[in-house]
Order: structure tokens, then C-alpha cells, then sequence
């Protein structure tokens, strides 16, 4: 796949750093895709406060990056590295045309991405041959915390009635559908109350299916999650998912309760 070509380099790139820590890898292993959908499989602690920095080491679309916020959304700014694929894809290519072998310089191209508001800010700069100096660093969970691959919350169940109530109907047949296709059992769901009135949020943590299966079940999901969907035509563009994490509450009212469809 054809690296998108970048936008033109900003006149000021004093934005580039000669070195990056704490650098994220995200390889090939931590993604998923299907149909132009991709799952990025690789949880992290989201501060809005904070520059990260990723070097993106699978072939996803910079375009997925550049032009919206579904990429680790509560992320306002970082830096997005990427090697420029077109040029090794041709490298590799005269090579093999003319039998022989050539190394290439290495080459990246350097997004510094900013969210403002609705607005996604995208500076860039091309790099041939000498590189800033990288750091990578695996990212950890913090213990207390759940990861999240997908949550759908219902308000009052009465005054008025909230309409996503009537998709709560579907859910076990959904599951049992999906576990019957991919042969295995959809489990992690924990439930948390969010009002008398049968307010609530359910939070999907698919502990057990692999990357491709929890973006099958999350497309599964999206698709399922819609009122009326019968009458509409929807159309869903090419996104990036990422899971996120969110405090497992053990007690009290808000405490998180593990939901279980007969099978």
C-alpha cells in the first residue's frame, strides 16, 4: 500500500526535535484491518496535557491521522512518524528490475498534528539520510484500570424512554451470531449505573479475541448500534479505532457488574 503523499512542509519546522523519548511504536502485530477500517491495538494512558510521539512502523494511511481526531482522540498534539513507503516500494522495485542490490537512505516523514477544537492542524517535513534520534518505550497499563474496546451508554429507560432502549433487545442475538461466526465467546462486558432511571453505560473489553476479531466486533457493533437503521442509508468513512482505559469501580452505586447473554 502507497504512502498517501504528505502535505507540503511547513517554511517552519522548528517543531521538529533533534531527538524523541518515550517514543510508541506501533508495529505491524498491533494492528488490524478490514475494509479500509483499522484497529490499533495498543493501549495507552491519554493526556490531553501531553506531546506523544509514534512511530508508525505498520502500513495504516497517514491520511487516517491527518484528517481526523479518531486516533487516540483525548490526544490534542503529537508527532507521527512514518516511513515514506512510495520511495523504499520503488527502491525495491529498481532493484529487482535491474537484479541488483541497492540500500536505500533511510527516510521519514515527520507529522506534527494538532487538534484545535473540531480542527486537526497538520504541519510536515521529509527526511532523507540523517534522522532525529528516537527512543522507543512500551506503553503500560495502569493497574486499577479496564481496557476498553468499545462502550454504548442508554439514558432513562421511562421519562422519556431513551430510543437506543429498543437496541438493547438485539444485543444477545448479535453476540450469539458473532460467536457463532468467529467460534469464540465474547466475554469482559461490565455494566456501571449512571442514574435511578436505569441510566447506564456498557463497556466491551473482548479480553480473549485476537485484533482482527475485535475490530470485526466492533464494525459488527457500530453498524448494530444505530436507531432505525432500516430506514436510513448510512455511510461510514474509513476510521482508525484504539482502545482506551477507563478505572475499574469494584463498590458503591457505580460499581462495575459483569454482564453475562445466556448462550
Amino acid at each position: 500500500m502507497g504512502q498517501t503523499p504528505p502535505p507540503a512542509a511547513a517554511a517552519d519546522s522548528s517543531w521538529l526535535q533533534k531527538s524523541y523519548d518515550h517514543v510508541v511504536e506501533i508495529e505491524r502485530k498491533h494492528v488490524a484491518e478490514a475494509g479500509g477500517n483499522w484497529l490499533v491495538d495498543l493501549p495507552l494512558v491519554e493526556s490531553p496535557d501531553s506531546h506523544y510521539v509514534f512511530f508508525m512502523e505498520a502500513r495504516i494511511p497517514a491520511a487516517l491521522f491527518t484528517r481526523s481526531s479518531a486516533f487516540y482522540p483525548a490526544i490534542k498534539e503529537f508527532t507521527l512518524i512514518v516511513p515514506d513507503w512510495q520511495f523504499y516500494d520503488e527502491i525495491t522495485e529498481q532493484a529487482t528490475r535491474k537484479g541488483m542490490c541497492i540500500e536505500p537512505a533511510t527516510t521519514n516523514i515527520y507529522y506534527h498534528i494538532r487538534r484545535v477544537d473540531t480542527m486537526v492542524k497538520v504541519d510536515s517535513i521529509h527526511i532523507s539520510g540523517e534522522q532525529p534520534v528516537v527512543t522507543f518505550q512500551q506503553p503500560k497499563v495502569p493497574a486499577g484500570n479496564m481496557v476498553v474496546y468499545r462502550s454504548e451508554s442508554y439514558g432513562s429507560a421511562c421519562c422519556p424512554k431513551d430510543p437506543m432502549w429498543e437496541l438493547a433487545k438485539e444485543d444477545a442475538a448479535v453476540i450469539r451470531s458473532f460467536e457463532q461466526q468467529h467460534k469464540v465467546s465474547v466475554k469482559g462486558i461490565y455494566r456501571q449505573q449512571q442514574g435511578k432511571e436505569g441510566e447506564h453505560t456498557d463497556y466491551y473489553t473482548l479480553p480473549d479475541l485476537t485484533p482482527n476479531q475485535r475490530l470485526d466486533f466492533i464494525l459488527m457493533k457500530r453498524s448494530q448500534w444505530i436507531v432505525n437503521k432500516e430506514k436510513k442509508k448510512i455511510t461510514f468513512s474509513p476510521q482508525v479505532f484504539t482502545p482506551w482505559l477507563e478505572p475499574f469501580i469494584k463498590e458503591g452505586f457505580r460499581e462495575m457488574r459483569e454482564v453475562k447473554y445466556d448462550q
